[in-house]
């Protein structure tokens, strides 16, 4: 095993690969702060990449991996070792780019895959997303999509929201949610299932049973 208890400036490449994290983190409980340290060493760069795929700035996702990184500190005696270290903290880092996001209140932009054939025409079209905080006005479809999207199941459409909305991959998704990638997968192919049937009959210009008027 390697030696934990050396100053960070010490580490190698190979040895920060092969430090004893829960000893890290008990020391950090037991009040030997410089413990953290071989942490952030080894997964500052992994944190910046995850946090830059989603943000696309530099110096903006350097900003917020410092911040996920002080967040991990203050939080990280309150630990309780259920997951690994970096799933943990790459929660942390999920999370604050979601909140980044929510902040800039950009649109996002939500295509729809596998709706019936017959839907060619519409297809073609996008939905604009809004910020969290108030839908924008849309095209009627749009509006339409909003609403059976709202119609899934809480699980599905949280996963179809974090999938499509947020742009996030199945990977983050299921590190984020903890759960497995197949159960990922799962409940994005049953919401596809579900707003295919919900649909179906909006594109054959048919009434929506489902369709509440609010």
């Amino acid at each position: 095993m390697t030696r934990t208890q050396k100053p960070t400036s010490m580490y190698t490449a190979s040895e920060l690969e092969q430090i004893d994290e829960d000893e890290l983190v008990n020391r950090f409980r037991n009040g030997d702060i410089e413990a953290f340290n071989p942490l952030v060493l080894k997964y500052e760069k992994k944190i910046y990449n995850l946090i830059y795929q989603q943000i696309r700035d530099r110096e903006t996702a350097k900003d917020i991996s410092q911040e996920v990184f002080l967040k991990a500190f203050k939080a990280l005696p309150s630990f309780k070792g259920g997951s690994a270290f970096y799933s943990w903290i790459y929660r942390i880092a999920i999370n604050s780019s979601i909140d980044f996001q929510r902040q800039r209140n950009r649109s996002r932009v939500l295509t729809f895959e596998e709706l019936p054939p017959d839907a060619d025409d519409i297809l073609q079209m996008s939905v604009s997303y809004p910020s969290p905080e108030k839908f924008l006005e849309d095209k009627e479809l749009g509006k339409v999509i909003r609403k059976a999207v709202r119609e899934l199941p809480p699980g599905q459409r949280r996963v179809f929201n974090l999938r499509y909305r947020r742009e996030l991959a199945i990977k983050e998704i299921a590190v984020l949610l903890n759960r497995s990638e197949g159960t990922i997968k799962a409940h994005l192919h049953h919401a596809h299932q579900r707003l295919q049937g919900m649909l179906l009959p909006y594109l054959r210009n048919e009434p929506l049973e489902w369709h509440r008027e609010t």
